[in-house]
């Protein structure tokens, strides 16, 4: 005769295998939220409390001077922009000539490259290049494999515009006898237009 095995005789795996639940997709999302809660909590006080800074300015005279001293081609620079409280402040200013050291120090440089950059009053930080580089691969560079976007007239000469693929940065490009100059910035054309027409190589 058969006997049925009671619950109260039944193996303590034969009982968890029957009480136990299938796993449901709530269950999934509580288990992601006690993952993914601390992790963004973090995240914000790490990004919501990071010292604040002080801008770096630097004095851009002495490469400008060697550059115009060295380059084989006119050196630009803005002129006539409000420096000061709350106005203009460069950051960068560097040339590198064709053999000497890259900015990254890693290498001797194939081009001669003049830098400038600074922050406006709102604090987009605007650069203005040169390089007698191969002008596809200046444009490329500074666009971040950008694509053109027309054109602008600045003090009757026309630059092209070319836009990078998030549409964020935007470049005018003026392309010289032996050298190309750009205009660089997260920032509409009318504000690089304006910086473009401040430019003079002396």
């Amino acid at each position: 005769m058969m006997v049925r095995m009671s619950d109260h005789t039944a193996s303590p795996q034969a009982r968890t295998r029957r009480v136990k639940k299938p796993t449901t997709i709530r269950d999934m999302f509580l288990s992601l939220a006690v993952v993914l809660v601390p992790l963004l909590l973090l995240t914000w006080l790490y990004t919501n409390n990071l010292p604040d800074y002080p801008v770096q300015a630097v004095d851009p005279a002495p490469a400008v001077a060697r550059a115009r001293a060295e380059a084989p081609y006119p050196i630009l620079v803005p002129t006539g922009l409000p420096t000061g409280e709350g106005g203009w402040v460069v950051t960068q200013a560097s040339w590198v000539p064709k053999g000497g050291r890259t900015r990254a120090g890693d290498a001797a440089s194939f081009t001669n490259e003049w830098l400038w950059g600074a922050l406006d009053l709102s604090k987009t930080y605007y650069a203005v290049n040169e390089s007698d580089d191969e002008p596809r691969r200046v444009i490329q560079r500074q666009s971040r494999e950008g694509d053109p976007d027309g054109a602008s007239t600045v003090n009757g000469r026309q630059w092209e515009r070319w836009r990078s693929p998030d549409g964020r940065t935007r470049v005018l490009v003026l392309r010289e006898n032996g050298y190309t100059v750009t205009v660089t910035a997260d920032a509409s054309y009318e504000g690089l237009e304006a910086l473009a027409s401040t430019l003079s190589d002396h």
